[in-house]
């Protein structure tokens, strides 16, 4: 079995999100599941399981990735906070997951859960709509 992350085409990468593309140091996915609405994950180019294992120049692009990311997903869609959490228990390639709150919505105030019981699935063209915008934000 091979890495969530590394593989060219992973089926269960592929099922819970989509490629938006590569960044500096990163490739950012939008998450299907879009109960909050912009949900993305930055998966590190190499494989690599700690943030700490990351040279100097690979850190610096990687966190400025996150930076970009963040950014553009609160002015895309004015979330009030974006969480940003890093776990890999089971999947050991450092990611960040990119999850925006909006005040009076789902789970604000609190932690976010990483699979959701009750998903919000959008129609292809929303999630490509979404794509495009997050593309277009980001230069990439």
């Amino acid at each position: 079995m091979g890495c969530f992350y590394c593989d060219e085409h992973s089926e269960a990468r592929e099922a819970i999100m989509m490629k938006v593309g590569d960044m500096k140091a990163g490739t950012l996915y939008l998450f299907k599941d879009q109960a909050h609405k912009g949900r993305c994950v930055l998966a590190l180019g190499s494989h690599k399981k700690e943030l700490f294992e990351c040279d100097e120049q690979e850190r610096n692009d990687f966190m400025a990735d996150v930076a970009a990311a963040t950014k553009a997903i609160k002015k895309l869609w004015g979330c009030t906070k974006m969480n940003i959490g890093s776990f890999g228990d089971t999947n050991p390639h450092l990611h960040f997951h990119l999850v925006p709150k909006y005040e009076g919505g789902f789970e604000f105030g609190g932690g976010f859960v990483i699979t959701n019981p009750e998903p919000v699935h959008l129609k292809d063209e929303e999630y490509q709509e979404m794509i495009t915008a997050l593309k277009g934000e980001l230069g990439i």
